[in-house]
């Protein structure tokens, strides 16, 4: 399959600790005990262990033991057999547009092909931390996106919704955004500049187009540093209606969990829009079957990606991979007794799990 979702993993061994896959933040010792307490409760952490027990035939309480004595012996060779079990022909990776693509140094790491994708959030938090001005923030912008085009990236992404959120006010031009930059007060430099981020993503979605690239938006449920409120995806209805969001393709990632259905629905009814469905596989991951038929139910297969959002440790992105395998299984039975014809289970499965991404991303 082709994982459209990954962040990096180390390129060095690194121990398993079950307690650091989590969406729970905070790097206070409080938050630190909180977490150690609560991962023998978390399911998904027995599941990622009982994973690892059956791939390598001890018994659970063994399983991170024998992980790191493995791991620790032949870290790309781990890696490696992490991707063959979950089937993973190529990554699509997260990488922040203002740093020096390393997607080469995973290609090799993996031993298969890993494309950059260059996320713009980063480079607008680092040009207002400095004063800049909006319309000098808006150029930066355009023209790290199209050195990123020219430098090989095959998509563009934002996590908006983690700063001022999803709610994207169409009509702001440059003048009033630097009017609102000069007024503002907020310190919290993520939750700063709304006006001008909202200029920054209707003008980025264009360049997005102009280069034939995709653009995602991280929407749905994430890490405790988002309000869940403002990410869902019906909040982009008027961006998408714009001359810039008609154009661009857009792939609204992590299935926008809890709200897969209504991002489905985006997906079936508008020209340009995709659903992905990442994230959740690794964090919820037994109602993944469910959430993936549903997103079927409402979306053409073709309008329908897969990821695993792996990061930090590898067997984020394989655990991931292989939530989405199984809960294929399931699906496929699902549409069969449903009444679905086999050949039709087996070309949405192709599309699904490797057909799309080729497609929607211009892989090779």
């Amino acid at each position: 399959m082709i994982d459209d979702h990954v962040h990096q993993f180390p390129l060095e061994f690194t121990a398993f600790v079950p307690a650091q896959v989590t969406l729970d933040l905070g790097d206070d010792e409080a938050a630190a005990v909180r977490r150690r307490s609560l991962a023998p409760g978390r399911l998904y952490l027995h599941l990622i262990a009982a994973r690892l027990s059956d791939l390598l035939g001890v018994d659970v309480d063994d399983a991170l033991a024998a992980r790191d004595e493995q791991a620790r012996a032949d870290w790309l060779g781990w890696i490696r057999r992490l991707l063959d079990d979950a089937t993973v022909t190529g990554m699509v990776m997260d990488e922040p547009i203002n740093e020096p693509r390393r997607t080469s140094l995973y290609a090799e790491a993996a031993a298969r092909p890993v494309w950059s994708m260059a996320r713009i959030d980063p480079l607008v938090d680092e040009l207002l931390a400095e004063g800049a001005s909006a319309r000098d923030v808006v150029a930066a912008v355009e023209a790290a996106m199209e050195e990123a085009a020219r430098g090989g990236c095959v998509a563009y992404k934002t996590a908006l919704a983690y700063r001022t959120g999803l709610h994207v006010d169409p009509t702001v031009d440059v003048v009033s955004a630097q009017r609102a930059l000069d007024q503002e007060e907020q310190p919290n430099l993520r939750r700063r500049a709304k006006p001008l981020r909202d200029l920054i993503i209707r003008t980025a979605l264009g360049r997005a187009a102009d280069h034939g690239l995709p653009f995602q938006f991280h929407t749905g449920f994430g890490d405790s540093d988002i309000r869940l409120s403002e990410s869902h995806p019906l909040l982009l209805e008027e961006l998408l209606r714009t001359p810039e969001g008609s154009a661009a393709k857009v792939v609204l990632i992590h299935g926008s969990f809890p709200w897969h259905e209504p991002a489905a629905y985006l997906a079936s009814v508008r020209p340009n829009v995709w659903v992905e469905l990442s994230l959740s596989n690794l964090f919820a991951p037994v109602g993944t079957a469910d959430r993936l038929l549903q997103m079927l139910d409402v979306a053409p297969r073709d309008r329908i990606l897969l990821g695993s959002d792996g990061h930090g440790n590898p067997e984020t992105h394989w655990f991931g991979c292989r939530v989405l395998i199984d809960a294929w299984t399931d699906v496929a039975q699902r549409l069969t007794a449903a009444g679905a014809r086999e050949a039709w289970v087996r070309t949405t499965r192709q599309a699904l799990f490797e057909g799309n991404a080729r497609a929607v991303y211009g892989l090779s």
